[in-house]
């Protein structure tokens, strides 16, 4: 056991841990990938040098990230949610639901942008014939005021199946005794919702909401294929790859700040929403165990049997 630890803890150090800190002494270099060019310590510049006119576009790509984060965050998790209601069953038309909306998760990045790129082609896509006879016309992608609703899209539907299946399992985790015994005594379906299964599901909505909180801040990749950082979508992760390898004057040094500052911006906004999701968890676990003591005897003979694990059951 120990030596599988030691190992996994070596791979994690060799691929994780070493290429972090091996990120952040670059920033503080003018290291640009061409072999023989000099490398020089340059202290703090390239740091500085993102909130001056020297190199453009950081105050722009903060704007972006956090329309773009915002969008998918709570586009995904609404999303998922409903999906979630629908396909949380056991038929086979649930079953194949299921199946089809994770379906872009496993088809790649690649894969994925040249689909959506193929229907939004301005030229001879299904999309560019649907809003022609509405009158409406547009380079899509290529577009300032289309590009980036695109893209949120896109990454809302290659993701959102993942933050279904967790939302399955949330809804799955609760126990079937509980709704008995709240329908015995007469509780309504929107009561039932808002009182034992949205509260129940609230780790389920932990989880989600940080990985795509933490998904979309570092997003690069969608966006390059689909507008390489063009018409206004240029987060901080595709600002930081275009700033190092995409560019005439690329600067790895450079990029490797901007990294290095996504990653610090991400910390800051991950640890407390982690802590406040946390936070609402306990409040809304209160909440519901302090409200349900008065209900009948089926209830507490559903939270003192031994195949209930909720923790609703906290009251008895």
């Amino acid at each position: 056991m120990w030596a599988g630890l030691a190992i996994g803890l070596g791979v994690y150090a060799l691929f994780g841990i070493v290429p972090a800190i091996v990120q952040v002494v670059i920033s503080f270099t003018n290291y640009t990938g061409l072999p023989g060019a000099p490398v020089n310590n340059v202290g703090f510049a390239n740091y500085t040098a993102m909130f001056t006119t020297e190199r453009p576009g950081f105050e722009s790509a903060i704007s972006a990230t956090v329309a773009f984060v915002l969008a998918v965050t709570i586009g995904q998790n609404l999303i998922a949610l409903l999906l979630a209601h629908r396909l949380s069953g056991e038929s086979r038309w649930a079953g194949i639901g299921r199946v089809v909306v994770f379906l872009p998760i496993a088809l790649g990045v690649t894969i994925v942008g040249l689909i959506w790129i193929l229907i939004f082609d301005p030229e001879g896509g299904p999309m560019n014939s649907f809003f022609g006879t509405f009158g409406i016309h547009s380079a899509f992608f290529g577009s300032n005021s289309w590009a980036m609703p695109l893209v949120i899209l896109v990454q809302i539907w290659q993701n959102a199946g993942f933050s279904t299946l967790v939302f399955i399992g949330g809804l799955r985790a609760i126990d079937t005794q509980i709704y008995e015994a709240a329908a015995m005594d007469g509780i309504g379906a929107w009561r039932r919702l808002r009182r034992i299964t949205w509260p129940l599901l609230a780790p389920a909505v932990t989880v989600n909401v940080l990985l795509a909180l933490v998904g979309s801040f570092t997003l690069y990749n969608t966006i390059y294929v689909l507008t390489q950082g063009q018409y206004g979508t240029q987060t901080l992760g595709m600002l930081a790859f275009n700033t190092a390898f995409n560019s005439e004057e690329a600067n790895i040094g450079l990029g490797a700040a901007v990294t290095v500052t996504l990653f610090v911006l991400t910390l800051f906004v991950a640890i407390p929403a982690m802590l406040l999701l946390r936070w609402r968890e306990r409040r809304l676990m209160g909440a519901l165990c302090s409200q349900n003591p008065g209900w009948s005897a089926a209830w507490r003979r559903a939270c003192s049997s031994s195949s209930c694990s909720s923790p609703l059951c906290c009251t008895w």
